[in-house]
C-alpha cells in the first residue's frame, strides 16, 4: 500500500472541516487476561494502536510485555479478551492468521535459521508468493530480499549464510523480515518490535529508529525496549505495564526518562544509577587476570591487558571489533593461536572452560538463552549445574536433593528472584530472572574472575540497577571483573578503567575514576 493509498483509506477526502475523523485503529486489544500456574501474567489489558503510529511499550521484566506480544502474534491464547487488526477480528491462538493479517514480531532472542541464506530467512514460509506451478523462482526471491534490505538501508548480502553474520547483523535481518510483510501480504503490517536495539551499535540504532519513523506511512508499530531513550525518541504514545496491568497510556511528549522510570519501577530513579559512589579507586591493585599478546587471525591481535582485584575493566568497541571473541577466548569457550592467559600467576589452559571454572572463573554470555541457561530445565537445575561435584551425598554418586533446594533457595533469595520458585522452567522466566539465575550459578560456586558480555542486555531499568549493585558488591569482595558491553554509558558508569578495541586491536586505555568519568566522545573517537 502506498502512502497515498494509506491516506485515502484513512477517511473520506471530502469530510467536513468541523471535526476530523479519528484515525483508524491498526490494532485494538480489549480485556486481555492470562494466568499461568501461580502467576497472573495479564489482567484486563486494553491496548490500541492507530494506523501509522508507534506505540512504545515499557515495563519491568515480568510485567507482562512478552505475554501481551505473544497473544497479539497468535502464539499464546488468552483466557479472555479480543483482538482486532485493521477492524478484522483476530482468531486468538493462531499464528498463521495473525501473520496473514499482517502481524509480525521481531523478538529480542533471535529466531532465524542459521543454516539458511538471508533471502531464504526473509521469506521463510512465504515461498508460495515466489512460485509458479510449484516452481520456486530463486532469482525473484533474491531480488525481493535485496530490495527490502536496500529500502531499509541495511548493507547485507541477501545471499550470505545467516550463520556467518554477527549478532547485530542478524538482528537487522530479523527486522527486515518483519518489514518484508509489506511485499508478501496485501495488507498494512503491524510490527511488534521486542527489544530490537538491544544488540545494535549507536549508528545501527539511529538507522533503525529513522526507518521506523519513515515507515509509519505504511505500517504501525509496537516498540518494546528497556532503553527508555530509544522509546522516547521513536514513540508517539507510551503504554506502561506493571504486574500484568496497564498502569499508564500517555503521549511520549508528556514524559521524560525519569518519569518513565518512576512509572515502571514504582520509585524515582537512583541518582547514582551505576553506583559510582561505591567505586573504590585505589592505586596499584594485585593482578588477578593478565592477558599477554593474545591473537587469533580474523578475530583479535596482540591483546594485552590486566584486571586487578576488586576492579571492573570495561571493554568498549563497535560490533565486530573482536571484543566478544576475545572474552570467549579468555574463559576458554573459544581458542587462540598465540599469547597466554594468566590467572593469579598461573597460566590458564587454552580452549578449556572446565579448567577455567575449576580455577574460579565465571562467564556470563551475551546470548543467555542460547548459552547461559538450559531453558527446558528448572531454575534449580540451572543454578546448580556448575556445582554438581560439590552436591553429591555421602555415596559420592547421588546428588543431594536437600542440598540443591537449600542452595537454590539461598541464592534466589539473595538475588531477589520473584516468585522464588526453584521448580520453574527457566524458559518461562523473564529476561531479568534468567540473568539472575546465570549470575547465581557462578556466584554460588565462588568466583575470583567474572567475565561478563553485555550483562544488562534485555533487562529493565530496575533489574539493571540490581545487577549494577551486585557488581559493586563483588568488587567489595575482591572479585576481578572483565566486562564487555555494547552499552557505552554502562561501560563508562561501571568501570574503573576502560580499554577500547577496533578491528581486533586495543587502541586506548582510559581511566574512569568515580569523580572524573570520561565523556562518551572521549571513548567513541578511539572506536572509529
Amino acid at each position: 500500500m502506498t502512502p497515498s493509498q494509506h491516506n485515502a483509506s484513512a477517511g473520506p477526502a471530502d469530510a467536513g472541516p468541523a471535526t476530523a475523523a479519528p484515525p483508524a485503529l491498526a490494532l485494538e486489544a480489549l480485556g486481555l487476561s492470562k494466568r499461568y500456574p501461580g502467576v497472573r501474567a495479564l489482567a484486563e489489558v486494553d491496548l490500541r494502536v492507530a494506523r501509522g503510529e508507534v506505540l512504545g511499550l515499557v515495563g519491568e521484566n515480568g510485567a507482562g510485555k512478552s505475554t501481551l506480544l505473544s497473544i497479539l502474534n497468535g502464539s499464546v491464547r488468552p483466557d479472555s479478551g479480543s483482538v482486532r487488526v485493521l477492524g478484522r477480528e483476530l482468531r486468538l491462538g493462531s499464528p498463521a492468521e495473525s501473520a496473514a493479517l499482517g502481524v509480525a514480531t521481531v523478538y529480542q532472542e533471535q529466531g532465524l535459521v542459521p543454516t539458511l541464506r538471508v533471502f531464504e530467512n526473509l521469506f521463510l514460509g512465504r515461498e508460495a508468493h515466489f512460485s509458479t506451478v510449484g516452481v520456486l523462482h530463486r532469482r525473484s526471491l533474491v531480488a525481493a530480499a535485496r530490495e527490502t534490505l536496500d529500502e531499509l538501508g541495511i548493507d547485507i548480502d541477501p545471499t550470505a549464510h545467516t550463520g556467518s553474520l554477527s549478532f547485530s547483523e542478524r538482528q537487522l535481518v530479523e527486522i527486515a523480515k518483519a518489514f518484508a510483510l509489506t511485499a508478501a501480504f496485501d495488507t498494512e503490517p503491524v510490527i511488534l518490535l521486542d527489544e530490537p536495539t538491544s544488540a545494535l551499535t549507536e549508528p545501527e540504532v539511529e538507522m533503525l529508529l529513522g526507518n521506523v519513523r519513515s515507515w509509519r506511512d505504511r505500517a504501525s508499530f509496537v516498540f518494546v525496549s528497556h532503553r527508555l531513550a530509544h522509546v522516547l525518541a521513536v514513540s508517539d504514545r507510551i503504554a506502561a505495564l506493571k504486574d500484568g496491568e496497564l498502569i499508564a497510556d500517555v503521549p511520549a511528549a508528556a514524559v521524560d526518562e525519569d518519569r518513565l522510570h518512576e512509572l515502571i519501577v514504582g520509585r524515582k530513579r537512583d541518582v547514582e544509577y551505576y553506583k559510582e559512589a561505591r567505586q573504590a579507586d585505589e592505586g596499584e591493585r594485585e593482578a588477578v587476570l593478565e592477558v599477554r599478546g593474545l591473537s587469533r587471525p580474523g578475530a583479535f591481535a596482540d591483546v594485552s591487558l590486566t584486571v586487578g582485584r576488586g576492579e571492573i575493566l570495561g571493554v568498549a568497541g563497535l560490533a565486530g571489533c573482536g571484543k566478544s571473541e576475545m572474552a570467549r577466548a579468555i574463559v576458554g569457550v573459544e581458542g587462540y593461536d598465540a599469547g597466554e592467559v594468566v590467572l593469579e600467576g598461573r597460566r590458564l589452559a587454552p580452549s578449556s572452560l572446565s579448567a577455567a571454572i575449576r580455577r574460579g572463573v565465571g562467564y556470563v554470555p551475551a546470548e543467555r538463552r542460547r548459552e547461559g541457561i538450559i531453558g527446558e530445565q528448572t531454575a534449580a537445575a540451572n543454578l546448580t549445574l556448575p556445582l554438581l561435584d560439590r552436591l553429591r551425598g555421602a555415596s559420592r554418586m547421588l546428588i543431594s536433593a536437600r542440598a540443591v533446594q537449600a542452595l537454590t533457595a539461598t541464592w534466589m533469595d539473595r538475588l531477589d528472584v520473584r516468585p522464588p520458585d526453584p521448580s520453574a522452567l527457566t524458559a518461562t522466566m523473564s529476561g531479568g530472572k534468567q540473568q539472575k539465575v546465570v549470575f547465581a550459578k557462578w556466584l554460588a560456586r565462588g568466583v575470583r574472575l567474572f567475565v561478563l558480555d553485555d550483562p544488562g542486555r534485555g533487562l529493565d531499568v530496575g533489574a539493571k540497577e540490581e545487577i549494577y549493585g551486585l557488581l559493586r558488591d563483588l568488587c567489595d569482595e575482591g572479585v576481578a571483573i572483565l566486562m564487555v558491553s555494547d552499552n557505552l554509558p554502562e561501560v563508562i558508569g561501571l568501570s574503573h578503567r576502560i580499554v577500547v578495541m577496533r578491528d581486533g586491536r586495543l587502541t586506548a586505555e582510559i581511566p574512569a575514576p568515580a569523580d572524573r568519568k570520561p565523556d562518551e566522545t572521549d571513548v567513541v573517537r578511539h572506536m572509529l
